[in-house]
């Protein structure tokens, strides 16, 4: 349910399961998931986004994703703050993929990371992140 968009509280409200056990449940499965993508799955251009959201009410996070542009899961993510020291972490995992294209939404920082003329800024071109 989760994977499929629908956040905590309504996870929540369909299985009767509190949000608290359900974020529990995904960070499990989180620390699961292998720390290396197979060669097959680095992308010729990536999709690169941010989301905000929430732990309780008032703990505010971001995390930070990056998406083959033609394929159904995220590659490589990490969780921090809005600022250009949480994106050099995914940053490192990522720039060694040689991508010829990085698609984002313009956010100030990427410009900082992404070399001139390989960013190509595109709401329209990110459907598949920003889903």
């Amino acid at each position: 349910m989760y994977i499929n968009g629908n956040g905590f509280r309504a996870i929540e409200r369909i299985t009767n399961v509190n949000h608290n056990t359900v974020i529990r449940w995904v960070k499990e499965v989180g620390q699961r998931l292998p720390d290396n993508n197979n060669n097959e799955s680095i992308p010729l251009v990536a999709q690169l986004d941010e989301l905000q959201t929430f732990i309780g009410k008032k703990n505010k996070i971001w995390i930070w994703t990056a998406l083959k542009k033609d394929y159904s899961s995220i590659l490589e993510y990490v969780i921090g703050s809005r600022s250009a020291e949480t994106f050099e972490k995914l940053w490192k995992k990522i720039s060694d993929w040689n991508c010829y294209f990085w698609i984002t939404d313009g956010y100030k920082v990427y410009q900082k990371f992404i070399p001139d003329g390989d960013q190509i800024i595109s709401k329209i071109g990110m459907t598949r992140v920003e889903g």
